[in-house]
């Protein structure tokens, strides 16, 4: 029973186990099921994308067509509609696009189903104006807004080409000699003004000579590390202290 209610009763043959008569489990030779048949997909094949099959079969008429047009018995003036092989992008666009228009008085939708290619639209309009007289219009303003917008685009994309190759540097004439990169005229001049007797050149020297002086093992008398006494034994202990 404890088992039944944490949910293994009702697939035995994940568990490899049968449940008779609430005796406990009951061996079974049934193969146990793989991690692949117990995955659940919601990834929905091509053929559903872009074909209709029997889930856009309008009951009234017994055909398969793409929209589906009810009037709603709750409100006055107002329709759904059910488009087919849509999703959010064109339900938003839509209810958007009817907002706009001063005889909507509603326009939503919805996707009642995931796995079901299709969108619910509701749109309620004044009685001087129809639902579908008002998605007719907001589908050709939409027809003529993404028109425009794919004209500026070529427009745009036309004048970035143009100056970008108008920018481009000319190739070299046909027996030019190209002349070969030289350094930034500063670091030429400072070259130019460098030299060894000065007291920046004797300090690098200095430095240098020191670098090579200590990796020599050669102390120079010059330095010593200022040091306490009491620190030195703790440094080097009973170690050979290096020559003062």
């Amino acid at each position: 029973a404890k088992d039944e209610r944490r949910g293994l009763g009702r697939f035995p043959e994940a568990t490899g186990t049968v449940f008779v008569g609430g005796c406990g489990p009951a061996p079974t030779s049934a193969a146990m099921a793989t991690p692949g048949q117990l995955q659940m997909y919601n990834k929905q094949e091509l053929n559903e994308l872009f074909g209709l099959d029997h889930r856009a079969k309008d009951e009234r008429t017994g055909k398969i067509h793409r929209i589906h047009i009810y009037e709603d018995e709750k409100v006055p003036d107002a329709v759904i509609f059910h488009i087919w092989l849509e999703d959010h992008t064109l339900g938003n666009l839509l209810r958007m696009e009817l907002l706009r228009n001063d005889a909507v008085l509603f326009a939503g939708y919805k996707v009642p189903h995931p796995l079901n290619n299709m969108i619910e639209l509701r749109v309620q309009t004044l009685p001087k104006s129809s639902p579908e007289k008002a998605v007719r219009q907001a589908v050709k303003n939409l027809r003529s807004e993404c028109k425009s917008m794919l004209d500026e685009f070529d427009a745009g994309l036309a004048q970035l080409s143009a100056s970008s190759s108008s920018s481009a540097p000319f190739p070299p004439a046909a027996g030019a000699k190209i002349a070969s990169p030289t350094r930034n005229a500063g670091y030429q001049d400072a070259d130019a003004a460098y030299s060894p007797s000065d007291e920046g050149g004797q300090r690098l020297q200095q430095e240098m000579d020191a670098m090579y002086f200590s990796e020599q093992g050669v102390y120079s008398p010059s330095y010593q590390p200022p040091v306490s006494p009491g620190a030195e034994e703790e440094l080097f202990g009973d170690a050979e202290m290096p020559p003062q």
